[in-house]
């Protein structure tokens, strides 16, 4: 039996802001290699899909160009056949329709799909209505992690089958602020404003959901879904360090769907491979029309989206003694060194100490820590403020 690596993403056929992709191991098939894997859920506000296939350890190409699929060509069709849109490939494997439009009443969707010489399509779905998320709300655990839940529930007392997706913004600072720092563009030591935006105080980072998030009204009353738990944040991280955000995003799926991904989680957890025996025997609701016998991977559904925004203000709370900015950040080093030199060696200013000689004029001395600890975007930040974000920190 051969071993197989699939490249997978975590969080599956769920609109997300990113193409990072994930493997995993399929053990005790055969011939499993090669298949395609189709992810997405068709949007009216933009859609993102996924194609790859699976790839066996035995072949020595590189594994991640290899399971990528480049140059398909993807539309999404109505059940009368019309394209309602065409998909732009952005990097290899990732297919983005940046237009938006309007599910018709009473219309089916599906994807189409043409790679080389094959033909594919997703079975035509109905789209779902999503009802708003009711909460999005934290809990601090007594170990200072911190559980992100949400809430929601169908005022027409159906039963919900959902699944959400996020995205994570975090305000980070350096551990000290500095008004002098060494720019190597220019080489030469140039001010550093601590609240214009040349400043390495105040930076921003960004991640994403990469497990499937999937629950059921069943479990509970009145068609509701109450604190389902969808993410956790553990200390010492750099969370904790100012401000966090999260936004949410809900998706209502069909019984059918919900099945599949969760028997697709549950062999992802438990074997590591989204081939292990399943209840249902089913692949998805993909098919190739060139070839009926040839298997592929995907479901592919149709959902309208809800969102909801939650900020924790870490440092009101007095969770920012959390994050993660090392004891060292406390040395102050004197280098007997030239501002460049420190720069190369990863020293960043900390204080300028002028001093006069005899004939009253002022020599400069430095005195440094480590880049790190002033300066946010070697904490892996960048400069690039959410848009959202609700202070006025530059």
């Amino acid at each position: 039996m051969k071993k197989i690596f699939i490249s997978y993403i975590s969080l599956i056929y769920i609109y997300i802001l990113s193409s990072c992709i994930s493997d995993y191991e399929a053990v005790g098939l055969k011939d499993m290699s090669g298949l395609l894997v189709v992810e997405g859920i068709i949007l009216e506000e933009g859609t993102k899909i996924f194609l790859s296939r699976t790839v066996s350890v035995n072949d020595h190409s590189s594994e991640i160009d290899y399971a990528r699929v480049a140059n398909a060509s993807i539309q999404i069709i109505d059940e009368a056949y019309n394209i309602i849109a065409d998909a732009e490939e952005s990097v290899p494997g990732t297919y983005i329709v940046k237009e938006h439009f309007s599910f018709a009443p009473a219309m089916k969707y599906a994807l189409d799909i043409r790679v080389s010489d094959k033909h594919y399509q997703s079975a035509f779905v109905e789209p779902l209505k999503t009802p708003e998320i009711d909460e999005v709300s934290w809990k601090l655990n007594d170990d200072y992690s911190i559980d992100i839940m949400v809430s929601t529930h169908d005022s027409e007392n159906e039963s919900l089958y959902c699944l959400w997706s996020f995205e994570e913004d975090w305000e980070i600072r350096a551990q000290y602020m500095t008004a002098l720092r060494y720019d190597p563009d220019v080489g030469a030591v140039v001010p550093n404003s601590p609240y214009g935006s040349d400043n390495r105080y105040y930076c921003w980072t960004s991640d994403y959901s990469k497990s499937l998030l999937l629950a059921t009204s069943e479990k509970f009353k009145n068609a509701t879904i109450k604190d389902h738990k969808i993410h956790k944040l553990k200390p010492v991280n750099s969370r904790y360090s100012y401000l966090y955000s999260i936004l949410v995003s809900q998706y209502s799926v069909d019984r059918e769907a919900a099945f599949y991904f969760d028997n697709l989680q549950r062999n992802i957890d438990e074997s590591g491979s989204i081939f292990a025996p399943q209840p249902s025997e089913k692949t998805g609701n993909v098919r190739c029309l060139s070839n009926p016998n040839e298997t592929v991977i995907g479901y592919v559904v149709a959902s309208k989206k809800t969102t909801s925004r939650l900020f924790i203000p870490m440092a009101e709370l007095h969770l920012d003694n959390l994050d993660d900015k090392g004891d060292y950040c406390y040395v102050t080093l004197d280098l007997q060194e030239s501002p460049e030199g420190a720069y190369i060696k990863g020293y960043g200013f900390y204080e300028e100490i002028v001093n006069y000689n005899a004939f009253g004029v002022p020599i400069s001395r430095y005195r440094y820590k480590y880049l790190r600890c002033v300066d946010c975007t070697y904490r892996g930040g960048t400069k690039n403020k959410p848009d959202f974000w609700p202070n006025g920190h530059q």
